[in-house]
C-alpha cells in the first residue's frame, strides 16, 4: 500500500474504531513523516483528534533545542504538542537503550487517555532490526514475533501504522515534501546494537538479498501467528491449572505437564499478569528452586519487577514487596480513608461493617497494627478465641502476607483482621 494520508486513514479505520490519536513525536525522520501524514486529519470532517508528545530523556545536550523544534513544527500545523522531561540516569550495568525505552513508554502510559491510540512511527527496517536483535539474544517466538502492528496499551492501544513501509519510502516522502526533521547523532553510534545492525549488518545483507526487509517482515508475522496460536491453547490450559488461591497456579498440576508445556504455561501466566518474561536461566530456577522445592519451603525467584513465590501447592507471581515496618502503629480516624503506602493499600470505613456495633462509643481509639506473634482474636461465629497463627494457617495465608495484614484494634483490643478487603469477624 502506497504511503499517503488517504491510505493511512484506511489503515486506522481498519485497525481501530477510536479517533483519538496521540503521536510519539521525536522530530526525527520517521515520526515527522507520520506527523505530516496525520496533520490533514484535524482539518477533515472525519472527527479525528490528534495531539503529539515529545519525550526529553535528559540524555542529550541538544534535547532542549529539539523539544523547541517539535513545538514549532506542531504549532505551524495547529497540532497540540506536550513536552515531557524525564532527566534519566542510567544505573551501572544497565542498557541505556532499554532504560530509555522503558521510561519513555511509562510516560506514554501516564498521559494516554481512555480509548486513545498511541501512534509510533516504527517501519519495516525497524522491524528487521528488532527481529535480528532478538535472534542474537536467543529469543523464542515472543521475541521473534518482533513488533505487532497493534496491541492493547495502558487505557487504549498502541498502533504502528508505518510498519509495512521501508525507510527508503519514508526518506523519499520527506524529500518530496521538504520536511525539516532532526538528525540525532547518537543514531550513528554503533556501540548500540540497533545502530550496528542498521549501518553495518543490514546493508551487507541487502546487497545479497535485496528483498530482505519483506522476508524478515514475513518471518516476524509467521512467529506472531505461532505466538497467537500458542496463546489460544494456553488460555484453555490455565483454568485447569489454577491453585487454591485466586491468581495462582497449582504446583502439583504443573508438575504433571511435559517440560516444554510447563515452561509455556508459566511464561504465559506471567505475561497475562503483565510481568517481564523470565530469561531461560530464570525459568530453569523457577522449575528447580520453586516447583521442586520441599513442601514446607518458601522459595522465591525474582527479576525486574516480579517475584515468583510458592506456598504449599500454590505458585504466585507478585510485584516485589515494598519495605514495610511491621512495628508501626497507625491511628485511624475512621471518618476518613487510611492509606498505607508500604502495602499499596487504602483502608476504608466500609471494610469495618462487621464491627459497626463496636464503633458506637465516643472517643474510641481505633488503630491499625501488624502481627508481632502470639495475638489472639475472639470469633463470634465459633464462640471461641483463636490465635492468629491458626487462623492464617486455616486460610492458607502465605507467610510473606502475614506480617503485612492489617489488624484493627479498638482501645487496645484486637477486633478484626483485614485481608483481600475482607474481614474475619471478632
Amino acid at each position: 500500500m502506497l504511503i499517503s494520508t488517504v491510505n493511512l486513514v484506511k489503515k486506522l479505520k481498519l485497525m481501530t474504531t477510536s479517533k483519538k490519536l496521540l503521536l510519539a513525536y521525536s522530530g526525527g525522520l520517521d515520526s515527522h513523516v507520520l506527523l505530516h501524514l496525520l496533520a490533514p486529519l484535524i482539518h477533515s470532517s472525519q472527527g479525528f483528534q490528534l495531539r503529539a508528545v515529545y519525550i526529553d530523556h535528559g540524555l542529550q545536550t541538544m534535547a532542549t533545542q529539539w523539544a523547541q523544534h517539535c513545538l514549532t513544527i506542531c504549532k505551524d500545523l495547529a497540532i497540540p504538542c506536550k513536552v515531557i522531561s524525564l532527566k534519566l540516569t542510567i544505573p551501572q550495568g544497565k542498557s541505556l537503550e532499554a532504560v530509555a525505552r522503558e521510561a519513555r513508554y511509562h510516560a506514554f502510559s501516564q498521559i494516554l487517555q481512555t480509548d486513545e491510540i498511541l501512534l509510533t512511527a516504527h517501519h519495516q527496517d525497524d522491524q528487521a532490526e528488532t527481529l535480528l536483535i532478538q535472534l542474537f539474544r536467543g529469543a523464542g517466538i515472543n521475541g521473534l514475533a518482533a513488533m505487532p502492528i497493534i496491541t492493547p496499551f495502558a487505557k487504549g492501544q498502541h498502533l504502528r501504522p508505518l510498519l509495512e513501509q521501508s525507510r527508503h519510502t519514508l526518506e523519499h516522502y520527506a524529500r518530496s515534501h521538504q520536511l525539516n526533521f532532526i538528525e540525532d547523532p547518537s543514531n550513528q553510534d554503533q556501540k548500540y546494537d540497533r545502530n550496528f545492525f542498521r549501518h553495518t549488518i543490514i546493508p551487507l545483507l541487502k546487497k545479497r538479498w535485496s528483498s530482505m526487509g519483506d522476508v524478515l517482515t514475513r518471518v516476524a508475522k509467521h512467529q506472531a501467528d505461532a505466538k497467537n496460536l500458542l496463546a489460544e491453547y494456553l488460555e484453555q490450559d490455565l483454568p485447569l491449572l489454577v491453585g487454591r488461591r485466586e491468581g495462582t497456579l497449582s504446583v502439583k498440576k504443573l508438575k504433571t505437564l511435559s517440560k516444554v508445556r510447563c515452561h509455556a504455561v508459566i511464561r504465559y501466566f506471567l505475561e497475562k499478569k503483565g510481568f517481564l518474561a523470565p530469561s531461560t536461566k530464570k525459568l530453569h530456577h523457577i522449575i528447580s528452586d520453586v516447583l521442586n522445592a520441599r513442601q514446607d519451603a518458601i522459595p522465591c525467584v525474582s527479576w525486574q519487577g516480579v517475584e515468583v513465590r510458592r506456598y504449599q501447592d500454590d505458585l504466585y507471581a507478585l510485584p516485589p514487596l515494598l519495605v514495610h515496618n511491621e512495628q508501626q502503629i497507625i491511628r485511624w480516624n475512621i471518618n476518613q480513608s487510611l492509606q498505607i503506602p508500604s502495602l499499596n493499600r487504602i483502608l476504608k470505613f466500609e471494610q469495618l461493617e462487621e464491627i459497626n456495633h463496636l464503633l458506637l462509643k465516643k472517643n474510641q481509639t481505633v488503630e491499625v497494627r501488624f502481627r508481632q506473634g502470639g495475638e489472639k482474636i475472639y470469633q463470634a461465629h465459633r464462640n471461641c478465641t483463636q490465635s492468629l497463627k491458626k487462623i492464617f494457617q486455616e486460610r492458607h495465608i502465605p507467610p510473606w502476607e502475614r506480617n503485612r495484614t492489617p489488624l484493627i484494634y479498638i482501645d487496645n483490643i484486637l477486633v478484626l483482621i483485614l485481608w483481600d478487603n475482607k474481614g474475619v469477624k471478632n
